[in-house]
Order: C-alpha cells, then sequence, then structure tokens
C-alpha cells in the first residue's frame, strides 16, 4: 500500500441536507477559523496537517469573536462547513464567551485528504459574513519500508563484528544506510536503536528528514538512502556479545510507526575504563538516557545529578555540562551545590533556548584518560500560558482608522522571560486594493526583550500604513518569541480584529 499524496475530491459525508460553497477570498471578511490540533509545517510537505491521534475524536474548530456582536439584541448564529457542508450551526443570545466560540467537527468526516473548513457569521442585524477558508491535510497512511528493510553495515561489521580495530580506523564509530522507503516526506522522522534484544528500545539518534533527503519515483515519493551512526561510546556502553540494531520510521502526523527487522552484529570493542552511569535532572522524569522536562519545574533552575555509583575518586574534579558551553543556553560548572555532593544547580537562564527541543548532559572526571561520561537527553517542552498581543485602540473586535495617528501595540509577562530573547511582531490581512492579496504591516523586528518584567511595548503602526488594509476585513496580530537567539521562534496567541473607518 503506497502512501497518497492527491487532494481529495469535495464530498458530503455526514449527508447534511445545508450546503454553502467555499467563500472567495476577494469577499470573505473573516479570517479564517482555527484547529488547534496541527503538527508544525515543514518546507516541501503539505500544510495544516492534522495530527493522527486527533482523527479518532471529534475536531475541535475554534473562531475569533466577530466585531460588534450583541446578541442581546437578537440572536446571532455561527455556522461551520466542512468542504462547503454545514456541520453545526451554533446560536448566542447572550454576550458570546471566548469559550464557547468552537465547534467539534465529528469522526466520521476525518477521512484522508485535503479539507477546506470555513465559516459565516449571522448578526443580530441579519448581517452575514463569510471567513477565509482554512486547508486542512489528513494523513492516515504510514510511510512503507522495502520488504529487505534491515539496516546495511559494512562487509567487514558483518564478517568480524564491532571491534577496537575497527572503531580507530573509522574514526570511533560505525555507520550504517537505511534502505530506501516509499511514501517518504519532510518531516518524518528516523530513530535507530542498539539493543541486546531484537526488540530494544535504547535509542542511538533520531533524525527529522528534510526535502532533500526525499527524490520522486514517478508520483511515488521515495527517501534516498539515509547514513545512521553508531557512536564508539554507545556501542562500548552497551557492552559486548550479539546486539541488535534496528531502526523505525514515523510520519509527521504520527501514523504507526513502522519498524524494520533487526539485524544482528558480534560487538566486542575495548570496555570504558570507568563506570560512569549517565546523569539526570532531578526535576525531569524518563529513563537513564531519556527524560523530559516540564518548564513549570525549572523556574528555580534546575538540578543536574550524577549517580552514587559513579566512579569518581577522591581529589577529583568533576564538571558537569548542560548543552555546549559557548552558545546560548549551554552551561558548565565544576562547584556542587555544597562540598563534595554530586549535585549541582543549573540557573534558569541555560532553561529556556532548548524549550521545544533536546539538551545533551555530560560530566567530565579532570584526567586526561578517562572518558566523558555517557549522554543524557533531557526533552524540554515549551511554555504554556502566553500572553495575547494587546492594544487598547482595539475597541470589541474593532480598529477605527479615523482620526488615529498611530496604533500602539504591547505585550505583558510570560515565564522565563529574558533580556536575551527577542521578539517579532506583524499584522497579517488583505490589501484594500485587492483583497486576494495578502499584506503586511511590521510592528518589531527581532526586538530585544528590554526588561524581565512588565509590559512591553512592541511598536506602533500608523494611521496612514493601517488605511493599506481592506476596510471590514479581519485581520490578525502576530507575535513570535526567540527564547535561542534568532535560531528559532515561538507562537504566541494572536489577536484578530476588523478595521474601521467611521466618525
Amino acid at each position: 500500500m503506497t502512501r497518497k499524496r492527491t487532494t481529495q475530491e469535495t464530498t458530503n459525508p455526514c449527508n447534511t441536507p445545508t450546503a454553502a460553497p467555499s467563500p472567495a477570498t476577494d469577499t470573505a471578511l473573516l479570517v479564517p477559523p482555527t484547529v488547534l490540533d496541527l503538527v508544525p509545517d515543514v518546507e516541501g510537505a503539505p500544510s495544516n496537517v492534522v495530527a493522527f491521534v486527533a482523527t479518532y475524536k471529534p475536531l475541535r474548530v475554534e473562531f475569533p469573536l466577530w466585531a460588534h456582536s450583541a446578541p442581546e439584541l437578537g440572536t446571532e448564529y455561527l455556522t461551520l462547513y466542512w468542504n462547503g457542508k454545514e456541520v453545526e450551526k451554533k446560536a448566542f443570545d447572550k454576550p458570546i464567551q471566548p469559550a464557547d466560540l468552537y465547534i467539534l467537527a465529528p469522526v466520521r468526516l476525518m477521512i484522508e485528504g485535503e479539507h477546506d473548513l470555513h465559516y459565516d457569521v449571522l448578526n443580530y442585524a441579519g448581517e452575514l459574513s463569510e471567513s477565509r477558508p482554512l486547508t486542512v491535510y489528513i494523513d492516515k497512511t504510514p510511510p512503507l519500508l522495502p520488504d529487505e528493510d534491515q539496516l546495511e553495515f559494512p562487509p567487514l561489521i558483518i564478517r568480524d563484528g564491532v571491534t577496537e580495530d575497527y572503531l580507530k580506523a573509522n574514526d570511533d564509530e560505525v555507520t550504517a544506510e537505511v534502505p530506501p522507503f516509499l511514501g517518504a516526506e519532510p518531516g518524518d522522522t528516523v530513530k535507530w536503536f542498539w539493543s541486546d534484544d531484537p526488540v530494544g528500545k535504547q535509542m542511538v539518534g533520531m533524525i527529522t528528514l528534510s526535502k532533500e533527503d526525499i527524490e520522486l519515483l514517478g508520483t511515488q515519493s521515495s527517501s534516498k538512502t539515509l547514513k545512521l551512526v553508531f557512536t564508539g561510546d554507545f556501542i562500548r556502553q552497551a557492552g559486548n556479545g550479539t546486539r541488535f540494531a534496528r531502526y523505525e520510521v514515523q510520519d509527521r502526523a504520527g501514523t504507526a510507526t513502522q519498524r524494520a527487522l533487526a539485524r544482528s552484529v558480534k560487538s566486542d570493542p575495548s570496555p570504558p575504563p570507568r563506570e560512569l552511569p549517565p546523569p539526570r535532572i532531578k526535576e525531569a522524569t524518563g529513563s537513564d538516557f531519556f527524560s523530559t522536562l516540564e518548564p513549570g519545574k525549572a523556574v528555580n533552575g534546575v538540578t543536574f545529578v550524577i549517580p552514587d555509583d559513579a566512579d569518581i575518586r577522591p581529589g577529583e574534579t568533576v564538571t558537569a555540562y548542560w548543552g555546549e558551553p559557548g552558545t546560548l543556553g549551554g552551561y558548565s560548572t565544576s562547584t556542587p551545590t555544597s562540598p563534595g555532593a554530586r549535585e549541582y544547580l543549573i540557573p534558569r537562564v541555560h532553561v529556556p533556548p532548548h524549550m521545544n527541543s533536546r539538551v545533551e548532559l555530560h560530566y567530565q572526571i579532570d584526567k586526561p584518560d578517562v572518558p566523558p561520561s555517557p549522554l543524557h537527553f533531557v526533552t524540554v517542552r515549551k511554555i504554556e500560558g502566553l500572553p495575547t498581543v494587546q492594544c487598547t485602540k482595539i475597541i470589541n473586535g474593532a480598529l477605527n482608522v479615523r482620526n488615529l495617528g498611530s496604533a500602539t501595540f504591547t505585550l505583558g509577562d510570560w515565564e522565563f522571560r529574558h533580556t536575551s530573547q527577542f521578539v517579532n511582531a506583524w499584522i497579517l490581512g488583505v490589501s484594500r486594493t485587492n483583497t486576494e492579496v495578502e499584506i503586511t504591516l511590521p510592528i518589531a523586528n527581532a526586538l530585544p526583550v528590554p526588561t524581565e518584567a512588565g509590559e512591553i511595548v512592541l511598536g506602533n503602526v500608523s494611521e496612514t500604513n493601517l488605511r493599506e488594509l481592506a476596510l471590514t476585513f479581519q485581520f490578525h496580530v502576530l507575535v513570535e518569541v526567540s527564547f535561542d537567539d534568532k535560531v528559532s521562534w515561538l507562537k504566541f496567541p494572536s489577536a484578530a480584529a476588523q478595521l474601521e473607518d467611521r466618525a
């Protein structure tokens, strides 16, 4: 079975009697709906992919409040359409709370392919406004491994196994190749393992495919041959004897993991001179080599712990490493929390640059013949409860440009805020001269965070620039913050408003 990558024809899987065509972008006044259960976009792959696990339950679709809502003056109606077919209509006869602005799309609509979602609003005055569409993609088909799916090792490894001589001659590593598999796309992940049983979970590493790793075979996509590295340290740590090497593939949507057959390899490298188990973080949860850290547990920093059974001898100095020293978020210290202890404090400022990513931990004894400890990998989750951009000139979901002068946009506090961070902010809307064209109005570009607390003034947008936006059409005010010196950006909640010009 090969992976589908075609646009699905618009059908009516729920057989509802009411139908509405998808709105044209040049007449739709409202911003598109929002689906939270989307995986991050990746260059070269479909956008707005629904997480696979979310396709087995009703899909929550959310909406911003429209301008001049007054249901107490007359019932207002919000209707969601899926591929032009009505899903549900909600009626409001009292002031609308943000928590009520959602509709659950039923599971029967979760069919593989592209789907257009839009909504319309009938306000108390009988005026009907439509939104621009949001196109989501549902992927339920996992990649397809070849019949001969085992890792391919060099002939010397197949014949003699892993030896110390081989590692010395090959940069202290063993490489293996993943044979091409069908249905590969950017964003797919490949994990590989080196264990003492065929289904072991001792993961060596993980890579995420980019568009450079993909090629087309006719209409079908395939991965190129992928090279995986097994380091000498990891192989020695796993000990001598027969070991099993295998890999797993999972697509970006999170469909069923595809597991290749394990290949047995003899392993007889020299043992390490000392028993140095990997370190851990006291506030994180997980196994010996992998753990997960919730940012809320790191507001006072985190505690780097060296296990009691580590072979550290009297008089030796040990250095604890969090990430790579000299880089943003990297830190090292040789000062324990108390004399003779095996715990070291990692200050809180070094945690945010690793959010939504993974940081490596190890420790080093101050002896040239002692190798560093095995690595421990901590996945740091992203923070929650982020503030929404504010503008005092936006009233009841509308921004009136008449004699405005300019509009000032601000942002409140967030956890782990620090002056090493940067903020981008901009307005995204449609052009007054051609509503099929999106335009961007900058507010802040890589603005350094000035303080660790208090309201930040992001910037001003002049009345002249705001008048480039189409009247009565909604626009978004978008904000993102970089915690890692502008390498990546975390999106903050956006605001939506409608531009008006009235006395």
